[in-house]
């Protein structure tokens, strides 16, 4: 693979505010403990947003944390054990207009362990509102598919043991991911491609290593990252 760290590209921060929200409590042998952000456009600055996109996408969080832990309640009462779930978040990429954010969620049973461990993202255009996909983070004409695919294989290969046999892997369109400042993370679920003990499977596509093929908007190194002059800035939206 070609390396090339020097990318011709202005980033600049989205100036947002992450707030933090907790929900949590006890109800009989059902503990929880789950946070979750809210995403508001500081007034009066360059970073311009329309409001419906960030409501939007609290809703959808908060939806996410909700259908959860109502879901898991309903269960814990047909176990009757003592069932704690838990969430946390992280905001992994807010450049560009563009915002990448994960959502954890976990479920132990006593006795037993984890039950659930779930890896939601949330990939959005804060130009348009609009999902982010995997063919976004690619420049045009590229076989991300194959690329990905590709490099995946490879991982797996490394650690062979770690997965399970003969199963035959190629990303799919709508493949889960998240984004980073140093690359693209592709992840499975629980389950879906080794065991669960070794928890959510997840490789790293470093926008370094794969410089020639994705999207600059994307791509943005400590060297240009221009945090205030918003008025030159051209940012891509595909």
């Amino acid at each position: 693979m070609m390396r090339n760290s020097q990318v011709g590209y202005n980033c600049i921060y989205n100036l947002l505010h992450i707030k933090f929200n907790e929900d949590f409590g006890r109800d009989g042998k059902f503990s929880y403990d789950l946070q979750y952000p809210s995403f508001y456009a500081f007034k009066n600055t360059y970073f311009k947003v329309n409001p419906s996109i960030l409501s939007q996408l609290n809703s959808t969080i908060k939806a996410n944390v909700n259908d959860f832990k109502e879901g898991t309640l309903k269960e814990e009462e047909d176990i009757d054990r003592k069932f704690n779930i838990m969430s946390c978040y992280a905001v992994t990429f807010n450049k560009n207009y563009v915002l990448s954010s994960i959502l954890t969620l976990k479920g132990f049973v006593e006795n037993e362990g984890l039950l659930y461990n779930q890896l939601n993202n949330f990939n959005i255009d804060l130009n348009n509102g609009k999902t982010i996909y995997l063919r976004d983070i690619f420049k045009e004409n590229v076989d991300y598919i194959t690329l990905i695919t590709n490099y995946v294989n490879y991982k797996i290969s490394q650690n062979r043991d770690l997965y399970y046999e003969n199963y035959d892997l190629y990303i799919p369109e709508d493949q889960a991911f998240y984004i980073t400042d140093d690359g693209v993370v592709i992840y499975f679920e629980l389950d879906e491609i080794a065991p669960k003990d070794l928890g959510v499977p997840k490789f790293k596509m470093s926008f370094e290593r794969f410089a020639p093929y994705i999207n600059p908007r994307f791509f943005c190194s400590p060297q240009n990252i221009n945090p205030l002059n918003a008025r030159h800035f051209k940012y891509y939206l595909r």
